[in-house]
């Protein structure tokens, strides 16, 4: 019998073991602990890569800006030792030229200037020419370049008698409208010549043409409100015809009164 109560008593104490432990046969606290173990190894080593890709990624930046500071650097040097050597060539070409090449660099920069003033006297030459277009247009006067000058030309006949100084009462509308023109063109300076053909004493028509310069002067001024600071008069009595004086229709011709656009000096030259 007791060894009967011996072998039962063997089974039940494997049965309560068993109980205590799980299906795979770990207790339970031991499995407890070692799935506790492994998830905080798992999120150790999860934290860990991650701190490690994010120093790696920060080295890659890092690195990057450094090859582009680099590259920028090296490139500013390039530049400026290409400059350097453009600069010393230049030197050297100039040096070798001597005074030629030099005389040659300033001749250039003196036929620029000169190309650059002249452009200023055209585009001067040329406002005038559109000022006057309408009156040329109608035939009240003639605008035309001559011995150098821009010349706005009226017939003497339209504005005087033959020999006399004192201006026609028809002349005085066309002079009124040609003052409108001169005061829209405030800076620049205009003589008003009179000419004469070679009929009569030559020193009648020097007082002639002298005069009649000065009416017209007088009358814009007076009259037309023209600025007396932008005119002068000028008599040049038979001494420059445009036709012939043989024929009535050329001294006809060159009775006349003419504006001369008087250039500026500062735009054609400069005085040293």
């Amino acid at each position: 019998m007791s060894s009967l109560f011996f072998r039962f008593g063997a089974r039940a104490l494997v049965l309560g073991t068993a109980l205590a432990v799980t299906a795979c046969g770990i207790p339970k606290e031991q499995y407890d602990k070692d799935l506790a173990d492994l998830n905080l190894t798992l999120a150790k080593k999860s934290a860990d890569d991650l701190g490690a890709a994010k120093a790696a990624c920060d080295q890659n930046l890092a690195d990057r800006d450094a090859a582009y500071a680099t590259s920028k650097a090296d490139a500013a040097r390039k530049a400026a030792d290409e400059a350097a050597t453009l600069k010393k060539a230049l030197d050297d070409c100039t040096n070798k030229g001597g005074d030629s090449a030099k005389k040659f660099a300033q001749c250039t920069i003196d036929r620029d200037e000169a190309k650059q003033r002249l452009q200023r006297v055209e585009s001067s030459i040329n406002k005038v020419r559109d000022a006057l277009s309408a009156m040329s247009a109608a035939g009240k006067l003639q605008v035309k370049v001559q011995r150098g000058f821009l010349v706005i030309a009226l017939q003497g006949d339209i504005l005087f008698d033959t020999g006399k100084a004192d201006l026609k009462s028809d002349a005085k509308p066309v002079l009124l409208e040609l003052a409108t023109v001169l005061k829209s063109l405030p800076d620049r300076n205009f003589q008003v010549a009179g000419h004469t053909d070679n009929a009569g004493a030559e020193d009648l028509n020097w007082n002639l043409s002298m005069q009649r310069a000065l009416t017209v002067v007088r009358f814009l001024m007076k009259d037309g409100g023209v600025d007396g600071k932008n005119l002068s008069a000028g008599g040049y009595a038979m001494y420059q015809p445009v036709a012939d004086n043989g024929t009535d229709d050329g001294k006809k011709v060159n009775r006349r009164v003419e504006f001369l656009l008087i250039p500026n000096l500062s735009e054609i030259l400069t005085l040293k």
